[in-house]
């Protein structure tokens, strides 16, 4: 596979998109942290990625959702 940037060959994928990634092109992503929500329990699950690849192109950002009732 190669690079999505610059055609070298790729080492990994950004896990936010999965653009393939060259050693230049990767970058290190300090802590990424997955969620889901089970709609028919009411209870979310998470894990976090420590060190996981991330793209320059990607713009990661928290947001949170609290439903109204």
């Amino acid at each position: 596979m190669k690079c999505w940037f610059c055609e070298e060959e790729a080492r990994g994928t950004c896990a936010a998109c999965g653009r393939a990634l060259c050693h230049r092109h990767a970058h290190i992503h300090d802590e990424m942290t997955l969620a889901k929500s089970d709609t028919s329990t009411g209870y979310s699950s998470y894990y976090n990625v420590y060190g996981a690849l991330k793209c320059s192109e990607c713009k990661l950002e928290w947001r949170s959702y609290k439903p109204h009732g």
